[in-house]
């Protein structure tokens, strides 16, 4: 499947960016609150840290790119590539808590759609 590099296709990879980040932000937020809520040890720490390095690259992309329309910023490619690796670290420590306590409700599927949303754009800008 070819990707269209048009206008509308930078617009809507943006706009589906900007709502899985605003998604995962909110998420994130319950996923930490959780982990304050539990007893802590190496495993909790791991996933309340990368929930909040999550929220914040997630809302700093976020608001980069609702302020940029256009396809021409490195700022915003490194920006998108750093939000893909904040994703995947929170995926890997909430599934590691879902490992370690059975019925832990992970923001995992979330985090997935940031990673997926992020790819196709930076596929659309670069």
């Amino acid at each position: 499947m070819a990707v269209s590099t048009g206008p509308e296709s930078v617009r809507t990879g943006i706009n589906r960016c900007i709502a899985a980040c605003d998604a995962l932000v909110t998420v994130s937020e319950d996923c930490a609150h959780a982990c304050l809520r539990i007893k802590g040890n190496g495993d909790i720490t791991r996933c309340f840290f990368a929930d909040l390095d999550c929220i914040e690259v997630c809302s700093s992309t976020s608001r980069l790119l609702s302020w940029h329309a256009r396809k021409d910023g490195l700022m915003t490619i490194a920006l998108l590539e750093t939000c893909r690796e904040a994703a995947r670290a929170s995926i890997a420590a909430c599934e590691n808590m879902a490992r370690l306590h059975p019925g832990w409700h992970t923001c995992s599927m979330a985090c997935r759609r940031v990673d997926e949303a992020c790819a196709r754009l930076l596929a659309v800008l670069r």
